[in-house]
């Protein structure tokens, strides 16, 4: 009877490190963000400017405040709410994904997020902030570890994304000024964005695995020994 030897997979491309100037483009993109929502503070004009709402974009085709209205916060207290995960997501997305993922993506989602969330709203509502990008980044991320990072079990991957998820995703209390559905929105864009990106970069993802069996290490379809 032939008996084959334990193969297992010793890492993946979560298994790097991420991408040197991650922590420069985490803090730079969470600083433009903390610019732009003390701009408003300071001037409330800027404010009423940037905000999006479903009359200035859809009636008067300001698309731009479905941007905007990402890095514009109510106060202080709102902006610290969303700065910890935003940065934490910002320095992950573009520390392994690269530049097309964290800003562009981040940004063109996060945009279609806020679009999508007007559309349920009356017209004069005013919606901002970033916890909408927030919910879209953590949808991404989660989903694609639990795609890529096949050093541990489905289970144990899944179980991982579910904790992370309630820490990072569920409120610990209710407020009737916090958009919950454009949480959702986002949350939703995100995990749905990840599917498709692993769909379509799956055989480059899989390249980055090294597999160990009997003191054999092979790497994006080349073997080395290892003693």
């Amino acid at each position: 009877m032939l008996e084959f030897p334990h193969i297992r997979i010793k890492s993946t491309l979560l298994s790097e490190r991420p991408r040197e100037e991650s922590r420069l483009i985490a803090v730079l993109s969470i600083m433009l963000v903390l610019f732009v929502a003390m701009l408003c503070w300071r001037e409330p004009e800027w404010f009423r400017l940037l905000a999006a709402s479903p009359r200035g974009v859809f009636a008067e085709g300001e698309y731009w405040r479905l941007l905007t209205a990402i890095a514009v916060h109510a106060d202080l207290r709102h902006f610290l709410a969303n700065a910890l995960f935003f940065t934490f997501f910002a320095y992950l997305l573009y520390g392994y994904f690269g530049f097309w993922i964290h800003p562009v993506s981040t940004l063109a989602f996060g945009a279609l997020t806020n679009c999508l969330a007007l559309l349920t709203y009356p017209p004069d509502v005013r919606l901002v902030g970033a916890s909408g990008v927030v919910y879209l980044m953590a949808g991404f991320w989660l989903t694609l570890y639990v795609f890529i990072e096949r050093t541990r079990t489905p289970a144990r991957r899944l179980l991982h994304a579910v904790g992370v998820g309630l820490v990072v995703l569920i409120p610990t209390s209710l407020s009737p000024e916090v958009s919950y559905r454009t949480h959702a929105i986002g949350c939703g864009l995100g995990m749905a964005a990840a599917v498709c990106y692993f769909r379509i970069r799956k055989e480059q993802i899989r390249s980055r695995e090294i597999f160990e069996f009997e003191g054999i290490e092979i790497e994006g379809g080349e073997t080395n020994w290892v003693n």
